[in-house]
């Protein structure tokens, strides 16, 4: 269990299996952010219990001890978007200025998923994301320098 740190990264090696399936499949398809968000945040409760899951519409968690609202993102070989949820998707359509609004509202928890089972946790803050990805995008290449590699 962990206290929650900004720009800090938290190492995790998580062991994940269902059923029958090989682990290696598994790994595999945890490396998705649709697959492994779902088990990421009620996970993450865990490793942080400052954390409640709450799944509102626009995040996914609050700080038990504060008004601090958080949303979890993947970060993927895609890389991590940041915008709400309800604007990405098939069909969908980012409106930056909306999701700078809500990005400056909340705060968010970068879970790199791409070496899964290994998974890095940094809490970061909304406004910070903003000002340095205005395109509400972390490309893939900037993925060494969003985590102080």
């Amino acid at each position: 269990m962990h206290k929650i740190e900004y720009n800090k990264n938290y190492d995790f090696v998580v062991n994940a299996s269902f059923a029958d399936i090989d682990t290696d499949v598994i790994n595999v398809m945890f490396q998705d952010g649709r697959i492994a968000s779902h088990f990421l945040e009620r996970q993450l409760e865990k490793w942080f219990p400052e954390l409640q899951f709450v799944n509102g519409k626009g995040f996914d968690h609050k700080n038990k001890n504060s008004d601090v609202l958080y949303d979890a993102k993947c970060f993927t070989r895609s890389g991590l978007s940041y915008a709400p949820s309800v604007m990405l998707g098939a069909g969908r359509k980012i409106v930056k200025e909306d999701a700078h609004s809500h990005a400056n509202s909340i705060d968010y928890i970068a879970c790199d998923i791409i070496n899964f089972p290994s998974v890095r946790i940094r809490f970061v803050y909304g406004a910070d994301m903003v000002k340095l990805y205005p395109s509400t995008r972390v490309p893939f290449n900037a993925r060494k320098k969003f985590f102080g590699d």
